[in-house]
């Protein structure tokens, strides 16, 4: 028989179950979420017959504009915007971006701070079938200038404070012309003064203004636009990821909302940066339910705990790094704030140790959830309250309509409590890494995609994260995975952080250091920390040095620069002139 045949006969009945999976699934979450009480039939039938084939994650705000319009949505430094407003402001945005030329697939750069720019533009770009090009506000002109390039982005919006950057990533060529690149004016600096403004730019708010005040959309029909994000970059050169919305199913998205309390007076706080793919992700889920976002330009741990007491914060998504300072605020701290309004926060885009875990079990009470996902991907798994402590460190179970396969090296499935390399096959899957089919090439195998993640998976079902691919050591002909060894020096009463990575070595191939951050007025020897290893682990996991810092150089999602620790060690060793 035809292969090709049998092959498109299984599409199809995999599409036919998924689609009653979410027939099922998303009733219930309508229900949950009360969208089934809360919206009038009259909106919403007005909104299907707008909206209809338009998957952009943002444009669910529309159905609240037209049922709800005075209903609070965005609340941003001192903005603060009803959903009739954001509305408003998202289409006569629109209007003015295709004043200046900006179509359907057109790509647009975003340079910006926190703010409600953010869910502006998402928005505005999907009513024009536009892509939103994510650009992080640290990076300098240099490599401003080759994210443009590579994306070819048609205009650029940018945050004044940046105008430098942008003046000297556009003489670097390759850019959009000047007459396209909006400057957003800041807020005004901490200590007073005036804000930021760059006056050799068009301004964002006078093209706004200058539009007509229409609440119908610019356009309809499919054009749902999309999002590209350079990915961090922490083994060499940004890749650029890119998501078509109008190819991407909605299984995966509505049952991770199965899985969460989400409801339809949920306040969500923003803390993560929108220029990468999880804060607009869950930003996105809070806005479908009807709820406002809380958007902190910066993180600060003291201001997040006054913002949950006094916004009666009900989820926020944060990453590691970020609870570990909260945490570090201690018990006393917690206790001078009113925290009983949060329903569930929510952990990601970097491996959350268990001790970790367990200290913010303690602080905020079982609300945690801890997911596992990439920019590539999307959501792939999540792990409940209490499970990641009950089962250390477990990313938790698939999500409805999403596959996973671990294989080994030769491409072969491991069974259950075995190490592979973790492939993801998904509706959410991004179409590959924008003019780079190489790269694409290496991270695909079958339709299932891999970002190096390396895991197993335990007779239950529940998945958990060994390492990084690039950041697994062989040592004398042994695999090491140094997330292991983080885990156990996690748990050392003096550790606040630590990365271990393997360096070359003339006997072993590869040998191990540890890179120890100290709990403030603690101490611990390298020789006890060492022991502290072979306690509980093989004596070749131990570390044959231990490197102590002041902290440890993170990207802005709180993973680890371990390239930049492996450079320090060769710089170190390299003869002095």
């Amino acid at each position: 028989m035809n292969l090709h045949f049998l092959s498109t006969v299984t599409e199809a009945k995999a599409r036919v179950r998924d689609l009653a999976a979410l027939g099922v699934t998303g009733v219930r979450v309508l229900r949950k979420t009360g969208l089934l009480e809360t919206i009038p039939p009259a909106a919403a039938l007005r909104f299907i017959a707008r909206m209809a084939g338009n998957t952009n994650p943002f444009r669910m705000l529309e159905l609240h504009a037209l049922a709800h319009p005075e209903r609070p949505a965005i609340v941003s430094g001192p903005v603060r915007l009803t959903y009739g407003e954001l509305s408003s402001r998202i289409n006569r945005l629109a209007r003015g971006l295709a004043a200046l030329g900006v179509g359907r697939r057109d790509r647009v750069g975003v340079l910006l701070h926190n703010g409600h720019q953010h869910i502006e533009l998402t928005s505005a770009l999907g009513q024009l079938g536009a892509v939103s090009v994510q650009i992080g506000y640290r990076l300098k002109a240099k490599e401003v200038a080759y994210v443009l390039g590579n994306s070819g982005a048609k205009a650029l919006v940018f945050h004044a404070a940046h105008a430098a950057t942008i003046e000297e990533a556009l003489a670097e060529g390759g850019g959009p012309p000047r007459s396209a690149c909006l400057a957003v004016d800041g807020p005004t600096p901490e200590g007073g003064g005036e804000p930021p403004r760059a006056p050799a730019f068009p301004a964002y708010e006078e093209l706004i203004a200058r539009q007509r005040d229409q609440r119908a959309p610019w356009r309809i029909g499919r054009s749902s636009g999309g999002m590209m994000i350079y990915t961090s970059g922490t083994t060499g050169r940004a890749k650029g990821a890119s998501r078509d919305f109008a190819e991407m199913g909605l299984l995966p998205v509505v049952s991770f909302i199965d899985h969460l309390p989400l409801g339809p007076d949920e306040r969500h706080l923003v803390t993560c940066p929108l220029y990468h793919s999880a804060a607009p992700a869950f930003a996105a889920l809070a806005m479908f339910a009807g709820g406002c976002l809380y958007i902190l330009e910066h993180f600060e741990p003291s201001d997040v705990l006054a913002t949950i007491e006094r916004e009666r914060i009900t989820s926020a998504m944060m990453v590691p790094t970020m609870y570990r300072r909260l945490v570090a605020l201690g018990a006393d701290e917690f206790r001078r704030h009113d925290l009983s309004s949060l329903r569930w926060l929510m952990s990601g885009a970097a491996p959350l140790p268990t001790e970790l875990a367990g200290r913010i079990e303690e602080l905020f009470g079982p609300v945690l959830y801890n997911f596992y996902g990439a920019t590539e991907t999307g959501f792939v798994t999540v792990a409940g309250p209490g499970q990641h402590t009950a089962r250390p460190g477990t990313i938790g179970r698939v999500v409805g309509g999403v596959e996973v396969r671990l294989l080994d090296e030769r491409g072969h499935d491991v069974p259950p409590g075995e190490i592979g390399e973790l492939y993801v096959k998904s509706p959410m899957m991004v179409a590959g890494y924008h003019g780079n089919a190489e790269a694409t090439r290496a991270a695909q195998r079958d339709g299932f995609f891999s970002v190096g993640d390396i895991g197993r998976r335990d007779a239950d079902g529940y998945y958990y994260l060994a390492d990084r691919k690039h950041d697994m050591v062989i040592s004398g002909g042994v695999n090491i995975y140094p997330w292991e060894i983080e885990q156990r020096l996690h748990h050392h009463p003096a550790v606040d952080d630590v990365a271990v990575v393997g360096v070359p070595d003339p006997e072993w191939g590869e040998s191990l250091v540890a890179f120890v951050v100290l709990r403030p007025g603690r101490s611990a020897t390298a020789l006890e920390l060492q022991r502290f290893v072979t306690d509980e682990l093989a004596d070749f996991k131990r570390p044959r040095r231990v490197v102590f810092l002041d902290t440890l150089p993170r990207n802005p999602t709180g993973k680890v620069l371990k390239r930049e620790l492996r450079e320090r060690l060769q710089s170190d060793a390299a003869p002095t002139p």
